[in-house]
């Protein structure tokens, strides 16, 4: 089946709502009408050596935060002391045996940009990680500055403990967290098709968790490919590859290309994998009642 137009997209993937078109780029007419959009992932997660199956959740909202503090506001707090942002929320879920794993990572990035590249709309200005298991947890955050970047590690495992680290902020950084926001280019292009780009990067928080490794920058490199044909469930999308490489780890994500271009499909060489399930548009924090739980079987979730 071929995807005619967003009505068809959303109709095949129980979207309550069609997506603007392609070319309407108003970010915010969709994005400031007071509901998330939530798409929901079949998940392949390697862990231990095994490939787990799963599912994930991505979450894109916008609020604000302090300019300072980088917490949500939620008070009567002057506009210069605010910063608007497109929030991220991705949910990962999936058993190892007897026991399950809940992971969430969070992205703060500043709709508007900052003074490290004010010519470039969305800037990351916090990423946080949470990882439950029946062991313990760990929780990490890493806020971004406009010259620094630093972070704080608070983990149950005695080889790990409590941490803190920083780095200078380098002129071509990007964060791997970020990535899923900067990619759908939703105020503009973020690179040119057939572009190859030479980055710093800080590697997802993930990805120094299931590794163990030790919090460094890495150099890394970040690639646009042509639109091309992604089918998913018989459904035939034009979707952009976008590609990205660090030592010892090579990505690649699909991205829709109708805006506002939801990410399709990604994976890696580690044998991690997530294919798009079901997408909608809805205030979720306002639909906690039992009846409620109807929503999840929209997204076709546990």
């Amino acid at each position: 089946m071929k995807r005619i137009g967003c009505i068809a997209l959303g109709l095949a993937l129980v979207g309550v709502v069609p997506c603007l078109a392609a070319d309407d780029e108003d970010f915010y007419a969709y994005w400031g009408d007071g509901r998330a959009e939530l798409s929901s992932y079949r998940v392949v997660q390697s862990r231990y050596g095994e490939a787990r199956e799963g599912h994930s959740v991505l979450i894109f909202v916008t609020e604000e935060i302090n300019r300072q503090t980088l917490v949500k506001v939620e008070s009567d707090q002057p506009q210069e002391d605010r910063v608007y942002t497109l929030k991220l929320n991705k949910t990962l879920k999936f058993l190892t045996g007897i026991y399950p794993y809940s992971v969430m990572t969070s992205v703060f990035s500043a709709v508007e940009g900052g003074p490290s590249d004010p010519s470039r709309p969305f800037e990351a200005r916090k990423i946080t990680l949470s990882v439950q298991e029946w062991c313990g947890h760990v929780f990490e955050e890493v806020q971004l500055q406009d010259d620094a970047i630093s972070g704080d590690l608070n983990s149950y495992f005695e080889r790990e403990g409590k941490q803190e680290w920083a780095f200078e902020r380098p002129a071509n950084f990007v964060s791997e967290d970020h990535l899923p926001i900067e990619l759908r280019e939703l105020k503009g292009p973020f690179m040119a098709t057939g572009e190859t780009r030479e980055v710093t990067m800080l590697p997802s928080l993930w990805q120094f968790r299931t590794r163990h490794k030790k919090r460094d920058l890495v150099p890394a490199t970040i690639a646009k490919g042509a639109a091309e044909a992604v089918d998913i469930e018989g459904v035939t999308y034009s979707a952009i590859p976008w590609t990205w490489s660090y030592p010892s780890r090579d990505v690649t994500m699909w991205v829709d290309t109708a805006y506002p271009r939801r990410i399709l499909r990604w994976q890696d060489n580690d044998g991690n994998s997530a294919e798009l399930l079901a997408f909608v548009r809805l205030p979720y924090w306002q639909l906690n009642d039992v009846e409620h739980e109807v929503h999840r079987k929209q997204l076709r979730l546990p």
